[in-house]
C-alpha cells in the first residue's frame, strides 16, 4: 500500500460518511445532480470557505435567490448574470 493511500485511508477511516460522501460527488449526486449547483458549489469551495458552515449555505440560498426564482435557469444565464447582483450572496464572505 503506498504512504499516500495510507493517507487516504485513515482520513475516510475517521470522518463517518466520508466515503459515501466522495462517492456522491464524483457520481455528480451532490445537490441533487444540479451540474449548476455543484458549479456554484465549487466556486465558493474554491476561495477556501469552510464547506459545512458557509459553502453549503450559501449554495442554498443562491439556489433560493436565483435558481428557484428562476432568475438564473442555467450555465449560461449565470455566465451573462450581473456579478454585482451575484456577490450579494457572499456579501460578508471573501470575495
Amino acid at each position: 500500500m503506498s504512504p499516500l493511500k495510507r493517507v487516504v485511508d485513515s482520513y475516510m477511516q475517521k470522518f463517518s460518511g466520508l466515503e459515501e460522501h466522495c462517492n456522491r460527488c464524483l457520481k455528480t449526486e451532490r445537490w441533487g445532480g444540479s451540474v449548476f449547483l455543484m458549479v456554484v458549489d465549487a466556486a465558493f469551495t474554491s476561495i477556501g470557505l469552510n464547506y459545512f458552515t458557509a459553502v453549503v449555505p450559501k449554495v442554498e440560498e443562491f439556489n433560493k435567490k436565483f435558481v428557484e426564482s428562476e432568475r438564473i435557469k442555467n450555465l449560461k444565464e449565470l455566465a451573462k448574470a450581473d456579478i454585482d447582483e451575484l456577490r450579494k450572496v457572499c456579501a460578508r464572505e471573501k470575495k
